[in-house]
């Protein structure tokens, strides 16, 4: 298991490493663990992985991910982002966008016509900032205490 300081010291060693976005078996999910830890401070990744339709996206740099997001179809025809995140230090690369256009287009190959997420702008306003700019639209917002933050839930149609 990796701590942040040793992820971004490996990285700095190696020169350049390969950055990659890949898709990963729900076998797979525990190498995600580290860094879902670094960016949540749980251990809890997902509340279960049965779900019919399971997407895990993460990008690697190197063999180190630096970023990860997993969602899940739920109701009809609804594709749901539960989590995901970048490290701090890999933000504003566009990882985050090309993680959320990725998993939107697997959603819509499978048949899904709606994609929604939540994001919890005073933690991190950069998810609600990339759904706007993608033409996601405010479907909820209220306050969520567990988080005392704000909840927003942006959703969109998909149509391809």
């Amino acid at each position: 298991m990796y701590s942040k300081q040793s992820i971004l010291s490996k990285l700095r060693d190696e020169s350049a490493p390969e950055v990659k976005l890949i898709e990963l078996p729900k076998e797979q999910l525990h190498k995600l663990d580290a860094l879902n830890f670094e960016l949540f401070r749980e251990r809890r990744i997902i509340n279960r992985t049965s779900h019919s339709f399971l997407v895990v996206l993460a990008v690697f740099a190197g063999d180190i991910p630096v970023g990860f997001k997993i969602g899940y179809g739920r109701k009809e025809r609804e594709f749901y982002s539960a989590k995901g995140g970048v490290l701090p230090d890999f933000r504003r690369r566009g990882f985050a966008e090309s993680m959320l256009i990725r998993m939107m287009d697997l959603a819509a190959d499978a048949g899904y016509n709606t994609f929604t997420y939540d994001t919890f702008p005073n933690m991190n306003r950069g998810m609600l900032i990339l759904g706007l700019n993608h033409g996601f639209e405010v479907s909820y917002a209220g306050y969520n205490t567990r988080y005392s933050d704000y909840q927003i839930t942006l959703t969109k149609k998909l149509v391809y």
